[in-house]
C-alpha cells in the first residue's frame, strides 16, 4: 500500500507545483493545497508584494509591508529558481500541515506551518519573527 501512494503524492506536488507556476497570482482565489499556499507566498515575497502576502497568510495585521518590501527578489538573489522549487507537505492533521520547500540550492530547506481555514490553506507567517 505504501508504494502506491507515493507516486501519487509526487505527482500532486508536481501537479499543485505547475499550478503555481502557471497562474503565479490567482486572482484572489485561495490555493487549495498546502504546497499551494506556500508556493504562492513565496512568488508573493519574492515580488515584494504585500497585499499577495497578506491574502494567503493566516494573520494578515501581522504582515509587515515595510519589511516585505526588503525581502524583494532575495530567493533570486540567493541563487534560488522559485520555478525548481520542490514543496512537500505532511499528512494534514486537523486542518493543518507542515510544508518543506527544498529550494534546490546548498540553501537550508524552508518548513511552513499551513492552516485550513474556511477551506482555503493559508500559511502561518509573521513578518516580524
Amino acid at each position: 500500500p505504501m508504494g502506491e501512494t507515493d507516486p501519487m503524492r509526487l505527482l500532486v506536488a508536481v501537479a499543485a507545483l505547475l499550478l503555481v507556476a502557471a497562474c503565479g497570482s490567482g486572482g484572489g482565489a485561495g490555493p487549495d493545497s498546502p504546497e499551494g499556499a506556500v508556493g504562492d507566498l513565496m512568488a508573493a515575497l519574492e515580488k515584494g508584494s504585500c497585499k499577495d502576502v497578506k491574502d494567503l497568510v493566516v494573520t494578515p495585521d501581522a504582515v509587515d509591508c515595510e519589511m516585505i518590501g526588503t525581502l524583494k527578489g532575495d530567493y533570486a538573489s540567493d541563487g534560488v529558481d522559485l520555478d525548481d522549487v520542490e514543496l512537500s507537505a505532511a499528512e494534514p492533521v486537523d486542518g493543518s500541515t507542515t510544508v518543506t520547500a527544498d529550494l534546490g540550492t546548498d540553501e537550508a530547506d524552508q518548513t511552513w506551518q499551513v492552516q485550513q481555514i474556511d477551506g482555503a490553506w493559508k500559511v502561518l507567517f509573521d513578518s516580524e519573527a
